[in-house]
Parts: C-alpha cells; structure tokens; sequence
C-alpha cells in the first residue's frame, strides 16, 4: 500500500456569503484529521476563512492565480499576493476555466511555475470532455495536457497534485466509477513516471474530481492510485463534506497501521 497522505479539496467556486462558508468548514476547529483537508473559497473570503479556521489544521487554497507577476492587469492576483494572503495551495487549469475563460495547457504551464516560485503548491486539473471520452481519446488528452502544462517544470513530487477532473462528470451527478477512475490515474501515474522518473510520479498526490459525494467517496478513495478528491457542490453541505473528510481519515488511518 502507497503511503501518501490523502487530501480532500473543497472547491467553493462562486458559492457564499461568509456565514455559508464557515459554517462548512466549522467542525473542523481543533480537530486533528489524518487526512489534509484544503478549502478554496472565493478570494474575496481568503482572509476571513484564515481567521475563522485559525484554530484547525484546515488549509486554504485559491481556485485560481495569475500567469502574471505583476503590472498593469486589472483583476488579476498573483502567486506572490496570495502566498502573502495564506494560501498553501491553488487549482490551475479547471475544466471550468478552461471551457469559460479560454485557459489552456500554456497559460497553465506558467501558472504552475508561478505558484511552485513562491512555494504554493499548484493543483493541475486535467481531463477530457464527454466528445473526447466518446472518441476513445482520453489518454492522448491526458498526456497533452500534462506535457504541455509541466513542460519544463521541474518536480519533486511532493510540491504538486494532479486532479483528473473528467469534464463529463462535473456537475452531472454521474461520477466515474471507482474502476475507471482508478485506470484513468494508473494511466497518469505512468505518464508522470515517464516525465519525471518513478520516484517522484510516486509521491505525487493524484485527485479524483467530478460528481464527488459521500457516496462513493470510499469506493473512490480505496483505490491504489486515487490520493484525494476534489469536491464541488458536496463540500458546501457541513455533514456531507464532513462524511467525504471522514472517509479519507478512515483511509490515512489504514495507511499508518
């Protein structure tokens, strides 16, 4: 069995107000969890959620940063700005960003190295939408998108998580199952292994995103190469995102025996 610690991300998206948020997240204060536990929220909401879960071992991420340092780009906050704010870990490359805002492989290939030059710990969404997962191309998506978005970057392995977040899954209800998903991450693991090198494809974290409930979040979570999970509209409910936690603690506890 793997040793590496499972993580469980909350995605907020643009979900609020402030009350909602903390109350998500409320029965995590001084709490120890085996697994990590990472929440996203909307960047408006960073510092109040570093406040309110100052007491927990909960970190906090942004679902989103600049491929620029700095300058004259309105709206935009930097990898700099958000390590400053208390990040620990930011989501680049979101199906999401990807379909809505044109984000593609290069723009997260400088994102990534952004965040890694000031120590944030990039998560990399990758997958394939429901036209390519029909034409049977799911892996040559796969290995683009991590070649084109790590190209480059040199990795130790502990300073990166990859989401496979397959497009036809997000926001359906109809997750992969825990077989396919888990050849979907074999299948990652080996490309990372080529890119990098066993050793470090092995301590890379590999996250399962799409449909994520508690559920099927033990099915999911059992499996030899799913790290984590990256959760949506399930990590807004307290006692739902509270079950999926749970069973990720459940887990890194069988990894310790």
């Amino acid at each position: 069995m793997h040793t590496r610690r499972p993580i469980i991300i909350a995605n907020w998206k643009l979900n609020g107000g402030l009350d909602l948020l903390c109350t998500s997240v409320a029965s995590f204060i001084g709490k120890h969890h085996e697994a990590e536990i990472v929440v996203c929220p909307p960047y408006i909401y960073i510092r109040e959620m570093l406040n309110f879960l100052r007491h927990s071992e909960v970190f906090i991420g942004s679902q989103n940063v600049s491929k620029f340092e700095s300058g004259a780009y309105t709206g935009e906050t930097s990898a700099q700005m958000l390590k400053e704010a208390g990040c620990e870990f930011c989501l680049i490359g979101h199906s999401e960003r990807r379909s809505m805002f044109r984000e593609n492989n290069a723009s997260c290939q400088i994102k990534v190295a952004r965040a890694l030059a000031n120590k944030l710990t990039p998560v990399l969404c990758i997958g394939e939408n429901e036209e390519q997962r029909d034409n049977q191309v799911t892996k040559d998506v796969l290995t683009r998108q991590l070649e084109e978005s790590l190209e480059g970057i040199e990795l130790t392995g502990d300073d990166i998580c990859i989401a496979y977040e397959p497009v036809w899954a997000i926001g359906t209800g109809n997750a992969a199952s825990p077989e396919i998903a888990q050849e979907v991450h074999q299948f990652i693991r080996q490309e990372l292994t080529c890119l990098y090198g066993a050793e470090t494809a092995q301590k890379i974290r590999l996250l399962y995103g799409g449909s994520v409930n508690k559920n099927n979040a033990k099915d999911l979570l059992s499996q030899q190469d799913i790290d984590g999970l990256l959760v949506g509209g399930a990590s807004l409910d307290p006692d739902h995102f509270l079950a999926i936690c749970q069973q990720a603690t459940i887990q890194a506890e069988a990894q310790l025996v």
